[in-house]
Formats: C-alpha cells, sequence, structure tokens
C-alpha cells in the first residue's frame, strides 16, 4: 500500500507544503481533510499554487480513515475544528506533525487526539502568502523536527524519507523543545510589533522606535522561556535579529498579512502565551501587555 499524507489547512504554508509534496507523490497519495462545506469551496473555486490549480484529494472528515503522515497547517484559532477533522484520520501508526506556530499545539493535540506517534516541528524561512485562493511563494524554507528527546527514531527516519522524496529542506536539532521557543520568540517580535505598528520587515530593520519595541518583545519572551527551563541566551535573541536584518524589507510577517486582511490573528500564541506564563512566575512583560490590550481585550 502506497504511503498517505493527510493535510488539514489548506492556508499558505499547508497550500505550499501539499503543492511541493504532490511533485513527486501521486495524487491519490496527497490528501487535504476538512468539512464538507470548505472541500465544496475547494472543489469549486480551485486552490492555486504559484499560477497552477493544485491537484490533490480532498477527503470529508467523516470519511476519513488512517493516514500515515498526518499534517495540521492551520492557524491556531482553527486548530480545535481541525483537531475534529482529523479523529477518523490518526489511527496508532499515524505519525503527526504540527506545523503550528507558538509552544502549545503540540499538547493540545495530544490532550485532543492521543495520537502515539507525534513529532515536535516548527517551520521558518518560507515567504508563503496567500490571498483568496492563490498561494505564492519563491522559498519553502526548512522544517526542523524531531522527537522531544532528540532521539532519531523509527518516526524521525520515515519523515525524513517523505522530505528528501519531495525535496524539502529539514533539520533534526537534538533539542526540538528549545527549538519551537527560539522561534516562538522571534515571533512575539516580529509578528506583532509588525502588526501592531502596520508596517512590513522595512519598520523594524532601521534602528528606531519600531525596531526597539520588537527587540524588547523578543526580551520579554526570552525571560519567560527561561522561567519554564529552556535555556534561551542573548545570542538566541541576536541570532533572529540578524535573520530579520536579512530579509527583504518590503516582506511582511504573517500576522501582519492577517492584520491587513481583517482576518483574526494568532495574538494568542504570542503575547497570550507570554502574558500567561509571566503572570505565573512573577515576570514584568510591559510591550506584550500593551500587543495583548490591542490585539486580545478588545476581541
Amino acid at each position: 500500500m502506497s504511503l498517505t499524507i493527510g493535510i488539514i489547512g489548506l492556508g499558505a504554508v499547508g497550500g505550499m507544503y501539499a503543492d511541493l509534496l504532490r511533485r513527486q507523490y501521486d495524487r491519490s497519495q496527497i490528501l487535504c481533510i476538512a468539512d464538507a462545506d470548505r472541500i465544496e469551496r475547494y472543489k469549486r473555486d480551485g486552490v492555486y499554487c504559484n499560477g497552477h490549480r493544485l491537484d490533490i484529494r480532498y477527503i470529508p472528515a467523516e470519511e476519513a480513515q488512517p493516514v500515515d503522515l498526518l499534517i495540521f497547517a492551520t492557524k491556531y484559532y482553527s486548530l480545535p475544528e481541525a483537531m475534529e477533522s482529523a479523529v477518523h484520520a490518526v489511527g496508532p501508526d499515524t505519525i503527526v506533525l504540527s506545523f503550528l506556530n507558538g509552544v502549545i499545539s503540540e499538547k493540545l493535540v495530544a490532550d485532543r487526539l492521543h495520537p502515539q506517534h507525534l513529532l515536535y516541528t516548527t517551520v521558518q524561512g518560507m515567504d508563503a502568502g496567500k490571498e483568496g485562493n492563490q498561494i505564492t511563494y519563491l522559498h519553502s524554507g526548512s522544517i526542523a523536527f524531531g522527537e522531544a528527546d532528540g532521539r532519531i527514531s523509527e518516526d524521525v527516519l520515515a519523515v525524513r524519507k517523505v522530505w528528501e522524496t519531495a525535496g524539502i529542506t529539514y533539520s533534526n536539532p537534538p533539542d526540538m523543545r528549545r527549538q519551537l521557543y527560539s522561534k516562538w520568540m522571534a515571533n512575539v517580535g516580529v509578528n506583532q510589533t509588525c502588526a501592531y505598528y502596520g508596517c512590513g520587515y522595512q519598520g523594524v530593520q532601521p534602528q528606531g522606535r519600531y525596531r526597539d519595541i520588537y527587540i524588547a518583545a523578543m526580551e520579554e519572551a526570552r525571560l519567560c522561556a527561561n522561567a519554564e527551563g529552556v535555556a534561551l541566551t542573548e545570542e538566541d535573541l541576536d541570532h533572529w535579529v540578524t535573520v530579520m536584518d536579512s530579509l527583504a524589507p518590503d516582506g511582511e510577517p504573517s500576522m501582519r498579512q492577517d492584520t491587513k486582511a481583517g482576518r483574526q490573528t494568532e495574538a494568542g500564541l504570542f503575547c497570550g502565551t507570554v502574558t500567561e506564563i509571566a503572570a505565573r512566575h512573577g515576570i514584568d512583560v510591559p510591550v506584550n501587555s500593551m500587543f495583548y490590550k490591542a490585539f486580545l481585550e478588545r476581541v
């Protein structure tokens, strides 16, 4: 029986990876699992990646069967619905990955679906964007994934084979929890600052208030990570500042894209998580408290 890969969520990231996988795998092997209304829309309007229509199978959630590899690629606020869609797609041998931002999605998936094969995952470096049913990207970035304890398990080897077949760049960091918190720290800074001030990367790259704010937001997240037992350092923060300085100035992080389009944001994963951790440990987080009031208290 051929390998089956299920994807829940065809936004910019999910659609991009579905496109990359479909180039090397047969149509019958790449499955989008969703509710009936969403599938009807996908079939009617199509999902386009860099101008060509994505040709994969669409499976209603209630008709899903266990797949070999299941990828969650939704936004955080859609995860509860996504997990319900996944109930029949997760079997005893299904390997599960979450491409969501933040540091809590793996726990949420584990608590709801109890997968026996859950790998920690973070994706970074892609420039995918979506407007309507059109996804565009030049850089597909990379996937960091692995067991919580860093073991190169049979599951890790199986997923490596998938990425290698599809030509997808990946890494297996020895400490995936640290990897998740590091990427989260970066998002806490740049995503929220660009969304709050209505700017792209060009707003935080030069010296000035916006840059100071985003670095301060990252520092608050770093201190919260330390309080949770994750040893992020100032060098880790400096690394992300260097990364952000290298990005195309006219580019925009995902949360800024969401606010421009009037969509719900993932602030709950960023300032929401920072303020929650800070409250537990007695940490002062004025910048993220400002973001919290702007993005969450107004909802």
